[in-house]
């Protein structure tokens, strides 16, 4: 993990993809305590239909660099220790659906009692009002609501999910990391905490707006599929991969065509200083068809470097795994499993000069209890051995 965070504890109560804020403030250095309800904890465990090493996927990502406290929080002396640990901390994420921190009494209004400099972040599908605020949902629901992921048909016209990249999961995680830490630069300077929620629904349509946005000024979309575009547009390459051109430009075009010694094509199209996509010009299409099929992906991203050309490899995710940039960029770092297994992570796009990323692999439930409540509350072997006992921990 990097240092940016270092210093600043997080409490987590969270399921599913709201883990993935303790991830983003785990990777950048915060000491992340996933509070866990006995006696199986976050089920994203089993979650996701793809296992590696006897756990999800999902798990492994957005739990990582974390602790894992086993605390039942439905019990006063779970409750009473949480206060505890919220003394001692810096940020709490409530990452279940609206209301249910309130009825552990562990919401915004108790723990800010207990320690005024908080910063409490609420993250869940649907926000903490509107009248959807009680809807059971997640994943696809946050895209389908924001207009981001409409039904695809079957022959005889049954809906059903299309392919899709997901949004809301993904941007509401970091929506919240970013008010999260500037919440922390506030409370930094002011001495007071503060609320902040993040909704998921929210986060997927403030992720592509273009569409509403559109809608609500009363303004008509332009051609939008790229389907036409020839300037902008990808090619297949000599070696049977893809290459993304992009000189919609005019200076760019004139670099490119002056480049391949085809400065006939310069005429071609209405030549405007930008975005001109050569929309239609199917005959233009054809010869840079033509053109592109001579050199292989390689050897188009070195020409685009070389005379100044925008464009870029079209890459699969296992042709990403051997792109010379993505190595020399160190976004995969690598861990061991309690078994001993080598796996292999995405980290974060952020760089740190003087460090590199790694990060813990994700724990088991339950696997710091001992620790935290040792080492951060001070609790003895007696103590500790006792609320074990009771099912508080």
């Amino acid at each position: 993990m990097l240092d940016l965070l270092q210093g600043v504890r997080v409490l987590e109560v969270a399921l599913l993809a709201p883990d993935a804020l303790g991830m983003h403030l785990a990777d950048m250095g915060a000491d992340v305590i996933k509070v866990e309800e006995p006696p199986h904890g976050d089920y994203v465990r089993v979650v996701g239909g793809t296992d590696v090493g006897g756990s999800s996927l999902l798990h492994w990502r957005w739990n990582r660099g974390k602790r894992s406290l086993s605390l039942d929080l439905k019990q006063d002396e779970g409750r009473l220790l949480f206060l505890d640990l919220v003394r001692e901390s810096h940020v709490v994420i409530d990452g279940l659906r609206a209301g249910a921190m309130d009825r552990f009494g562990a919401g915004y209004e108790s723990l800010r009692r207990a320690n005024p400099k908080l910063v409490y972040c609420s993250l869940n599908g649907t926000g903490q009002s509107g009248p959807y605020q009680t809807l059971p949902t997640h994943g696809v629901a946050f895209d389908a609501y924001a207009g981001l992921s409409p039904p695809s048909f079957r022959d005889d016209d049954t809906p059903y999910i299309g392919d899709s990249t997901p949004v809301g999961i993904v941007a509401g995680p970091l929506y919240a990391a970013m008010a999260v830490c500037a919440a922390l630069v506030r409370a930094k300077m002011s001495g007071e905490g503060r609320r902040v929620e993040v909704a998921e629904m929210d986060a997927a349509a403030a992720w592509q707006p273009r569409g509403v946005e559109l809608a609500v000024n009363g303004v008509e979309a332009s051609a939008g599929s790229m389907e036409a575009a020839v300037r902008y547009q990808y090619y297949r390459t000599k070696d049977g991969t893809f290459i993304i051109f992009q000189a919609s430009e005019d200076k760019f075009w004139r670099n490119f065509c002056q480049a391949i010694g085809r400065e006939d094509l310069l005429e071609r199209g209405e030549r405007r200083r930008v975005g001109d996509h050569a929309r239609g010009d199917e005959e233009l299409r054809a010869e840079l068809g033509r053109i592109f099929a001579g050199k292989s992906r390689a050897e188009w991203v070195e020409f685009f470097m070389r005379h100044n050309v925008p464009g870029g490899p079209v890459n699969e995710p296992r042709d990403l795994i051997d792109d010379p940039h993505f190595r020399e960029r160190g976004l995969l770092f690598e861990q061991h499993d309690a078994k001993g297994t080598r796996l292999q992570w995405i980290g974060p796009p952020v760089k740190v000069e003087g460090q590199s990323f790694s990060a813990t692999p994700a724990p088991s439930h339950g696997q710091h209890t001992d620790d935290v409540l040792k080492n951060v509350l001070g609790l003895d072997a007696a103590r500790v051995a006792e609320l074990r006992r009771r099912g508080v921990v």
